[in-house]
């Protein structure tokens, strides 16, 4: 049964001519009759009563005629519906975040997604890169935010930001009295990082040696900073982690020739309705994060 009859149908009623009801649904008035008679034919009750050239509602169709508009008026609602839902969302949007992001980025991002997504709620799942990659795969998760790039063709991705590395040390080290410091001069020193900051780091060419006696300690970068408070150890934090940190214990010395970084990235599901939306989204977190960033 196509609605286009049913809309014929109610035009019919509506005018009682035929060729006025043809000329609103845009059809000539012979399609109209057709469609009409087929409607009957498909529902095996008489809609309208012929008399000659004149015609009149049956009490059948009288009493159809109200359930008829109203499924008409469901279907415009449900494409109405339909076209909302391309550009917005609804209920919870679950959102993966790997550990070493966590807390340093949470403020940027709810104040976004509040502005971005007011009639959403979202839910935040603090995952290892490898499980966040395959919930958002299953449907798990609507967005994923990770250290990449990943390059994996069943997603999308998007640059957010990208955030130097300091080295932290505690104010009684030796190197606390530096503002600066060569990454050649961490040799002498006991370093330490997270299990997986060698991957993150973009180091020059030929230094990667200094990780050669590097200690993988945590993957927890909370964890790593008690420890260089409270020990001789030294590591490398990325400048937003050091944001509203005890400076009276650990001292942030920048890197000479400093391109150890790493970059934040947003990932959606290839043919996601919702891509767009959701770049728009991660465009406004990055916003936020770069103009905290520029401060530093």
């Amino acid at each position: 049964m196509r609605t286009q009859d049913l809309e014929y149908f109610v035009a019919l009623i509506k005018h009682m001519n035929f060729q006025k009801a043809a000329e609103e649904c845009d059809v000539s008035q012979p399609t109209l009759s057709i469609q009409i008679k087929k409607l009957e034919e498909e529902l095996g009750i008489p809609l309208l009563h012929r008399k000659g050239k004149g015609f009149s509602l049956s009490p059948i169709g009288l009493h159809l005629l109200p359930l008829i508009e109203n499924i008409l008026r469901e279907v415009h609602n449900l494409h109405e519906l339909a076209q909302r839902l391309r550009f917005q969302p609804v209920g919870v949007i679950n959102i993966g975040v790997t550990p070493t992001l966590g807390s340093y980025i949470y403020e940027d991002l709810f104040s976004a997604f509040k502005e971005k997504f007011p009639d959403n709620e979202i839910k935040l799942h603090e995952v290892s890169e490898d499980n966040l990659l395959s919930m958002l795969g299953k449907g798990q998760l609507q967005l994923g935010l990770l250290i990449g790039p990943i390059d994996n063709d069943n997603f999308l991705e998007a640059q957010l930001y990208e955030e130097q590395f300091v080295l932290g040390v505690n104010n009684s080290h030796p190197l606390s009295q530096q503002e600066v410091i060569d990454l050649n001069e961490l040799k002498k020193h006991k370093l330490i990082m997270t299990k997986s900051m060698p991957e993150h780091l973009n180091l020059e060419p030929g230094s990667e040696e200094i990780l050669n006696h590097a200690r993988s300690i945590s993957n927890d970068l909370e964890t790593i900073r008690y420890m260089v408070k409270h020990s001789d150890n030294v590591s490398f934090f990325p400048k937003l982690s050091t944001l509203g940190n005890d400076h009276n214990s650990i001292k942030y010395i920048n890197i000479k020739d400093n391109n150890l970084s790493r970059r934040v990235f947003m990932m959606v599901r290839e043919g996601d309705i919702m891509k767009e939306k959701y770049y728009s989204f991660g465009s406004d977190v990055g916003g936020r994060i770069n103009a905290r960033l520029n401060t530093l």
